[in-house]
């Protein structure tokens, strides 16, 4: 057994848990007497869990959980009948989910005296190491053409930038957007002074770009776009995802360069794209207006509801799209049909700026549901526990999934 392994406080608690409940192997007994020679310490904890009489009274009732009782009280409850077996479906998640509750109960009373008999400074030094992964924040920096960065979560209200005649400022409630003062056309080249505007992974914002065209961008994702549109057209680069509401002008046509694989040509509409370098392809969604989207092989327009998918090696298909499911992050919430569990996790990944782990092959299990995005990160890792049976553990920042 690694030392690792041997000092996992919740491994040793469930070894503990088995010892009392004369229910180990012969290779966990063997595990835990390593444990218990490491010291006197060690040896002393069995002996209290295995006196009742020296109990941690707070652990007590825990330890004598009843899932009999319970089964009972359940099967009272959803109309069990034992002659005509009265809703067996019901019956079984009830007693998977008892049979899970006793045991997670009981290993944690155990894990919770284990912490409790730490010396003083473990049990510090477990807080310190312990990493609090809270959802996304309003954050972003903005890179100005001539390099200089600004931090927008730390920057006050009000003028951060004066660029070729055009003012940047950011607003209470944390946007920003670039207003003219009108001497911007009587500058030659101001058109190519570019800003970019990066949102790191745990990161969302939204900008005003100089026409009024509204933009969201979503964790993990950049925006470039000039000071003063001039010229014919108005064109931004992308990477990552973006929903875009337009400024009508039919006489400057809407550009956006998808990092260099795809463009989206509009006048005035409303629109999403996801183009993520990690994923598989880049999806155009429109929900209101109309949009060309061009990609290597062909170009489609498509029509509110419908989302053109770019794989980047055939041509461009069309599909009706879910429009709550695409939308869900601009909403605050995460809205999953039938998603991979390896998509979903790479999703909150970027939002909640974790890395994730799978030591298991379960990620291809599909997970449906609707989750506010600023819950704990754990409240979407239990459901997806409690759908999949894939468990989870965080260390740092990290997600580690197994069987």
């Amino acid at each position: 057994m690694s030392d690792k392994k041997l000092y996992d406080s919740f491994h040793i608690s469930a070894l503990l848990a088995g010892k009392l409940s004369n229910s180990l192997t012969a290779a966990e007994e063997a595990e835990l007497a390593v444990w218990l020679d490491k010291s006197v310490s060690n040896r002393e904890i069995l002996e209290k869990l295995s006196n009742k009489s020296v109990r941690n009274e707070d652990i007590e009732h825990l330890l004598e959980f009843d899932a009999e009782t319970a089964l009972k009280d359940v099967k009272a409850r959803i109309g069990y009948d034992q002659n005509t077996g009265l809703r067996p479906h019901r019956l079984r998640s009830y007693v998977i989910r008892i049979a899970v509750a006793a045991t997670v109960l009981v290993t944690l009373a155990i894990g919770f005296l284990l912490y409790k008999n730490k010396p003083r400074t473990e049990q510090l030094s477990l807080h310190v190491k312990k990493t609090e992964i809270t959802p996304g924040v309003n954050k972003a920096i903005l890179v100005l053409s001539n390099g200089n960065k600004i931090d927008l979560q730390a920057a006050r209200s009000g003028s951060i930038a004066y660029q070729a005649g055009t003012t940047v400022s950011k607003h209470t409630d944390g946007r920003i957007d670039y207003q003219s003062a009108g001497s911007a056309t009587a500058q030659p080249g101001t058109g190519n002074q570019l800003n970019t505007l990066y949102v790191p992974k745990g990161g969302q914002y939204q900008l005003t770009l100089p026409d009024g065209t509204q933009v969201w961008l979503n964790a993990a994702s950049s925006l470039s776009y000039p000071v003063a549109f001039k010229g014919k057209e108005r064109l931004v680069k992308l990477t990552g995802e973006a929903y875009f509401e337009v400024a009508k002008n039919p006489g400057k046509p809407f550009h956006v360069n998808v990092d260099g694989k795809q463009t989206v040509e509009v006048l005035g509409t409303h629109f999403d794209i996801k183009a993520y370098k990690d994923d598989s392809d880049i999806r155009t969604t429109l929900l209101e207006g109309s949009v060309k989207v061009s990609g290597k092989n062909n170009h489609v327009i498509i029509k509110p509801g419908q989302m053109a998918i770019n794989n980047l090696k055939e041509p461009l298909t069309i599909r009706n799209a879910d429009l709550d499911e695409v939308m869900g992050w601009k909403n605050g919430l995460f809205v999953f049909n039938d998603e991979r569990i390896e998509e979903v996790l790479k999703i909150a990944a970027r939002w909640y700026d974790v890395d994730v782990e799978y030591h298991t092959s379960a990620g291809q299990k599909k997970l449906r549901g609707i989750i506010s995005k600023y819950k704990n990160i754990t409240e979407l890792l239990d459901n997806i526990t409690i759908i999949s049976g894939i468990h989870y553990k965080i260390e740092g920042r990290r997600v580690i999934l197994t069987n």
